[in-house]
């Protein structure tokens, strides 16, 4: 009996190595449905492979044993033989869903991040990262390069901060603040959120030029855009003055410690002794521990195959980045999604 039982567990941890093995096939094939559209295709009625080898202009036995897979993976559903329907979760994958996660899918599993992953065996080795190896340049200068692929990583973010919005508004209080300056904000999809929820506050939203094109339509669509003022620039070079707090989501983490201290010292010069310091990130444990959620340890492999020498980062790391550029670490406050604020005031 406890040999059968030994048995058992060995052919369990084998099975959960192989699931680990074989998860890129599962990505891929949930990323080429999306790119194909076949969740907008089915957003109306049930459709035959025939149809949607069809309407998507691909091989009809070869599209049906698509499907098969990710109805068995729970994205669709085949309630009868060769008819194929919407599951929940393949209804996040359509353009007009209002949560839909098409663009994150696409930036995750698409062509650049299948390339760069599947080169991490260099950054391994040398400490690079893989995209500027494989592609011949670096992370921002490729999506400068590449509007349509800049376009879905845009779009990507912006889903992802929506996302991290409620969650950040749920955990921190910005009622104490007048002005709150979104460094490196993107098209202002988390801003609009906070000034949306704050009535009082006003924004200052500052990203690269060719980033912050997009943002008036973010804020006049959220109701905010009076009182919100929009800086094309690098935050490398200055960040604006007259901010209460100095909001960092998703910045430090691309950066090696060296620039991201340059960044926060950008910050430090435009603030004010009574300013605080805002940094969203992933705040990694100590030591890892089977159990535990695993998006923190991913993104930072992600960092390290996309990115000049990005990184997740502990509290003891932030706490010695932030007394490098001239701030103190008050507290680290959770949120209920996988990133946590760090919050810090400039020494004296």
């Amino acid at each position: 009996m406890a040999e059968n039982q030994g048995d058992r567990q060995s052919a369990a941890v084998a099975a959960s190595l192989m699931q680990l093995a074989m998860g890129f096939r599962a990505s891929r094939a949930v990323y080429t449905a999306t790119e194909l559209g076949i969740a907008d295709l089915l957003a109306s009625r049930s459709m035959s492979s025939a149809e949607l080898a069809a309407a998507t202009k691909t091989h009809q036995l070869s599209v049906h044993r698509l499907m098969r897979a990710l109805s068995a993976l729970g994205v669709f559903e085949e309630r009868e033989p060769d008819r194929f329907s919407l599951a929940p979760i393949g209804a996040l994958l359509k353009r007009d869903e209002p949560r839909s996660l098409r663009a994150p899918v696409l930036f995750l599993a698409g062509e650049t991040g299948w390339r760069v992953w599947g080169d991490l065996l260099f950054s391994l080795r040398t400490g690079d990262a893989a995209l500027e190896h494989v592609l011949g340049m670096q992370t921002f200068d490729y999506w400068a390069s590449h509007p349509d692929e800049c376009a879905i990583h845009d779009e990507a973010m912006a889903v992802a901060s929506a996302g991290v919005a409620a969650a950040l508004l749920a955990a921190y209080d910005f009622s104490p603040f007048g002005v709150v300056v979104d460094v490196g904000g993107g098209t202002g999809s988390l801003l609009s959120e906070i000034l949306a929820a704050h009535s009082h506050l006003r924004g200052i939203l500052v990203d690269l030029p060719h980033v912050v094109v997009g943002a008036p339509q973010v804020l006049e669509r959220k109701g905010v855009a009076s009182r919100c003022r929009i800086e094309g620039g690098s935050f490398f070079e200055s960040i604006p003055t007259g901010g209460d707090a100095y909001l960092l989501k998703h910045i430090i983490h691309d950066w090696d410690d060296s620039r991201s201290i340059a960044i926060l010292a950008s910050c430090r010069k435009a603030m004010t002794p009574n300013s605080t310091l805002l940094v969203v990130d992933h705040v990694l444990p100590e030591r890892a521990e089977q159990g535990q959620s695993i998006s923190g340890f991913l993104t930072d492999l992600e960092m390290l195959v996309r990115t000049p020498g990005g990184r997740e980062r502990t509290e003891d790391e932030f706490s010695s980045l932030f007394a490098a550029a001239g701030f103190e670490l008050k507290r680290v406050v959770s949120t209920p999604s996988p990133l946590s604020v760090v919050e810090g005031r400039p020494k004296p």
